[in-house]
């Protein structure tokens, strides 16, 4: 019986990804079949599944009018600058090293529409609007927030990169619940405590 490889045909991104746990002839992980899972993900399901748009103009005025997006984030930088740092980003030619990866995020964090059926948003584009959210105005950072991102270097907690310029969100920081007891000297002292977090971890105020 022929193994299969990642060469072999017709496989989609399911079987692709499956082969990470079958060992090629020479006992190897087929590592290449990962790559070719990423590829045929977006192939086979993301480009089918995502709206498009004839330019970023007109993707940003949907996404605004239709409350999507957070207006106030983008009004803080001007129309060049944020078609600018679009141009930029997509210029990175990011692709995703591993289908869990992509899986991952297309799943969990990229904008979908309101039924959940179609994405509204690339990597490339989640990874823009963090760092408009972020950098407040701030073009210089903004631009380097969005290549930090993208090359990998720099990775916002979940919260913040799932969230940040969306309309209709959630908070940008996980909340951490000071347990009370009822109780006047518990209440007491959980007024008074601070956040414990580990020591590598900036501290933020509790929510």
């Amino acid at each position: 019986m022929t193994p299969m490889t990642p060469t072999s045909t017709k496989l989609d991104f399911h079987a692709l990804n499956a082969m990470l746990n079958l060992p090629d002839d020479k006992g190897q992980i087929q590592f290449d079949a990962d790559r070719m899972a990423a590829r045929q993900y977006f192939l086979q399901h993301v480009n089918q599944n995502t709206v498009f748009f004839h330019s970023l103009e007109e993707k940003l005025d949907y996404l605004r009018s239709e409350d999507y997006y957070e207006g106030e984030v983008l009004d803080a930088y001007t129309p060049a600058f944020v078609e600018a740092i679009f141009k930029a980003a997509y210029a990175k030619k990011f692709r995703f090293p591993t289908f869990l990866g992509a899986y991952k995020y297309y799943t969990a964090y990229t904008l979908k529409t309101r039924d959940g059926k179609r994405y509204l948003e690339r990597f490339e584009d989640r990874v823009v609007m963090v760092s408009l959210a972020l950098a407040r105005g701030d073009e210089k950072l903004a631009m380097k927030l969005m290549g930090e991102i993208i090359a990998g270097r720099f990775q916002p907690a979940t919260p913040t990169f799932l969230n940040a310029g969306k309309r209709q969100r959630g908070e940008l920081v996980s909340c951490f619940l000071l347990r009370l007891e009822d109780n006047m000297e518990s209440i007491a002292a959980a007024s008074t405590r601070p956040c414990s977090y580990p020591s590598a971890v900036v501290a933020w105020p509790c929510c």
